[in-house]
């Protein structure tokens, strides 16, 4: 993966040693309502690290002046030369334009490598991140509803959630 500079952002690999900051931003979404990771621990949040670990689809966003760690931005490969991004920021770090800054470089960087279209998809109720696509010049096309479940409630039904997708064409 080719590590990403800007003016106060550095995106690389994950590292064993990113584990601290990874589980510090990872945990802050234990019971978020968009994003949710249910039931992590010290312990088990390993598991998150080594699915990022060498992987050529996450970015660690870290910043320049200190090397910490503040969130990722995934960037996978999708069929049709076209991939698929999404990003989780430190809530102690948002409202910064941090994940404005990170996204603007992935996507300039697959753009350049021949990527024809990205795309993201969101929770419609999560305004932050549907206007900071929009603000990135993507478009919306879709809102799916109820098309998706990431977590079953406390009797094993399916917490069903809605889609806004959203695109960005390479110009």
């Amino acid at each position: 993966m080719q590590e990403i500079e800007t003016v106060r952002l550095v995106l690389r690999t994950f590292r064993q040693s990113d584990y601290d900051d990874l589980y510090e931003f990872l945990s802050q979404l234990e019971d978020n309502e968009f994003e949710e990771y249910p039931g992590i621990t010290y312990e088990n949040g390993r598991e998150h690290l080594k699915y990022r670990v060498g992987s050529e689809e996450f970015y660690a966003v870290t910043l320049k002046e200190s090397g910490k760690v503040i969130g990722n931005i995934y960037c996978g490969n999708r069929d049709f030369d076209a991939k698929e991004v999404g990003y989780i920021i430190n809530k102690n770090y948002q409202r910064n334009g941090y994940a404005s800054e990170a996204l603007k470089a992935v996507i300039e960087t697959a753009f350049d490598k021949g990527v024809h279209r990205i795309y993201a998809e969101c929770d419609p109720r999560n305004e932050c991140s549907w206007m900071l696509l929009e603000k990135l010049g993507f478009e919306r096309e879709a809102h799916f509803r109820q098309n998706v479940f990431f977590h079953r409630d406390k009797n094993g039904l399916p917490k069903w959630k809605d889609t806004y997708v959203y695109a960005k064409l390479k110009e």
